[in-house]
């Protein structure tokens, strides 16, 4: 492939750090906007990209930045692990700087051959009471979320829509699941019983009463793993991504003229049980388990059909729970990875 002149927003995040590490990698020429404060700039500067210095949130920003650029990846955004933010700031990061992305790739003209939009399957209502048991494609399950950061990314995939449609815009839009940075899969809080004690704590309903009671008896005074299931015994499911998959999928994207004008989910090449995951994770770190029957949540059991990127774009991911896992252990225990950390 020729080298091509790649903007990238949101570059300093572990997920923006790592497409733009493997665009290099590839031997493109790789720019990144980033706010003129970020205390991580050094971190892009060290892995060959140049740092524009600017704010998503201004348009003259944005259009300077996307001037000379061939395709953007636009990753910055106000999202729910980095906050908290208030609505204002999710509508002015995740809306607003959307739509100056987007304009500015239209003033741009035909210089500018692709702009990919990273969304998330938090946009998507995937939590029936009883779990999922259809597979989560990229247009059987309704969008109807309210908490701002959902609901700003609704937003900005309607954008994505109408710049498509009227202006013919080279947009594609990828839903992330939740993403695995370097060693974070070990300290997931719902692999542990304390996170649901409390969350069960503020509930006053007969069954989350129970439920409460039984886990505070099973409680230790360490910080006890935990195999969730639901009311009737099934594992808690999710379907998440390792980060360095996200680096394989906007490779095959990268001027990939087929994929324009669509919405792809992206996600691990199955989803993880916590039947399967947590003893492995006990099993590698010497603590305790317990299993607990979680009446009174809504439980956590989904999976994405990803299908349409693998015939669209050759998506094929290759890092399972068990991949995450192993490179989780690696760095906690050596400080040694193949990921960019979210510090360096």
């Amino acid at each position: 492939m020729p080298t091509t002149d790649i903007l990238i927003t949101g570059a300093t995040g572990r997920i923006g750090a790592n497409i733009a590490k493997h665009m290099v990698t590839l031997g493109h020429n790789v720019r990144a906007l980033v706010l003129p404060d970020d205390p991580e700039v050094e971190k892009i500067s060290s892995l060959g990209i140049e740092p524009i210095s600017g704010d998503i949130t201004s348009f003259e920003d944005v259009r300077g930045a996307v001037d000379g650029a061939n395709v953007v990846f636009h990753l910055g955004a106000a999202f729910q692990a980095g906050g908290p933010f208030t609505p204002e700031q999710y509508m002015q990061a995740n809306v607003q700087a959307t739509f100056h992305i987007f304009e500015a790739a239209r003033e741009r003209g035909a210089g500018l051959r692709q702009v990919v939009f990273s969304s998330t399957d938090a946009t998507l209502d995937k939590y029936p009471v009883d779990g999922n048991t259809k597979l989560i494609n990229e247009t059987n399950t309704t969008q109807m979320q309210t908490d701002w950061y959902g609901f700003s990314k609704i937003l900005g995939e309607r954008l994505a829509d109408r710049f498509v449609r009227a202006d013919r815009l080279p947009v594609t839009v990828v839903r992330f699941p939740m993403v695995w940075g370097a060693g974070e899969f070990l300290h997931f809080e719902q692999f542990r019983l304390s996170y649901f004690i409390e969350k069960l704590e503020a509930q006053d309903d007969a069954a989350s009463r129970d439920t409460y009671s039984r886990l505070c008896a099973q409680a230790a005074d360490d910080d006890s793993l935990v195999v969730a299931l639901d009311a009737n015994g099934r594992s808690w499911m999710k379907h998440t991504l390792d980060v360095r998959d996200i680096s394989h999928a906007f490779e095959k994207l990268l001027g990939n003229e087929r994929v324009l004008g669509n919405t792809y989910q992206l996600g691990a090449p199955s989803p993880f049980r916590w039947a399967d995951v947590v003893p492995a994770i006990a099993d590698a770190t010497s603590e305790r388990v317990v299993e607990a029957r979680l009446a009174g949540l809504v439980p956590t059991f989904y999976e994405f059909d990803l299908s349409a990127a693998r015939r669209d774009f050759g998506y094929t991911p290759s890092h399972g729970w068990e991949s995450t896992l192993a490179e989780a252990i690696r760095f906690t225990t050596t400080g040694h990875t193949d990921i960019v950390p979210t510090r360096l």
